[in-house]
């Protein structure tokens, strides 16, 4: 199979459960993927070394830090950005390949989300797209704490059509510790742009967090699982609020 000159970027911290079909869908795309560990504890390092690739570890300083790095590291000029926990279709991969790609472009690629082992078709995650596909050296990730972005002209951005399977939080206690973490980053960041909590932030905000993707995004169609998104989404709201009070 002819391969695009694209080089994976991978971040990895403890991603074992996953990482075999990541790096199987990978290696059909590309000759250079770098995986930048944040010395895991698991088997990520015995798993990414069993594969061809560039296998490097930093400390953590932030997401986007830690995927600027990786990105630094890339052979070719274009970049195809992944997590861990994100796994090539095999309709991504022949997309890609048959792509002209255009200078000064970004490409953005829909997401399908696994959430407990279950597809979610509706709520906050329906219709997800990110761009991930970028020059190396015309695009760069913000170093935001939390929710790292690119940072691209907009007018750029062309659209493929097939997804990227994004295997996420594989429980609802997972889920949870993520909620409590993202609360904690979110208020620091806002204490950094002296945003204040309020009884209105603190109790209204996660009530209008759960009906908007509850019910105006049609989570509840998604059955049980969609109530708890919305409800665990809404509670890091509130925990969010909460932290910037304590510490304001």
């Amino acid at each position: 199979m002819k391969r695009n000159k694209i080089s994976i970027a991978i971040i990895t911290k403890n991603a074992e459960k996953h990482l075999n079909k990541v790096l199987d869908a990978a290696k059909l795309l590309s000759d250079d993927i770098i995986v930048l560990d944040s010395y895991s504890t698991d088997k990520t390092q015995e798993i990414a070394q069993s594969y061809e690739l560039k296998f490097l570890a930093a400390t953590f300083k932030s997401y986007g830090n830690q995927k600027n790095l990786a990105n630094s590291m890339a052979k070719y000029d274009w970049i195809l950005s992944i997590d861990a926990d994100e796994v090539l279709s095999q309709a991504l991969i022949q997309e890609i390949l048959e792509l002209e790609l255009k200078t000064s472009k970004v490409y953005s690629i829909p997401f399908q989300n696994m959430y407990c082992g279950k597809l979610i078709r509706f709520g906050r995650w329906k219709n997800e797209k990110h761009v991930r596909l970028f020059e190396k050296d015309k695009v760069k990730w913000n170093e935001s704490e939390v929710h790292e972005s690119l940072d691209y002209d907009k007018r750029n951005i062309l659209f493929l059509k097939s997804p990227i399977l994004h295997y996420s939080m594989d429980s609802k206690a997972i889920h949870l510790d993520k909620a409590k973490k993202y609360s904690k980053i979110g208020a620091e960041v806002l204490k950094s742009k002296k945003k204040k909590s309020s009884i209105i932030k603190l109790y209204l905000n996660p009530v209008f967090r759960f009906v908007k993707d509850y019910f105006f995004s049609l989570g509840f169609l998604d059955g049980k699982l969609g109530f708890q998104i919305a409800w665990i989404i809404a509670k890091e709201t509130y925990w969010k609020y909460k932290r910037l009070k304590e510490i304001s």
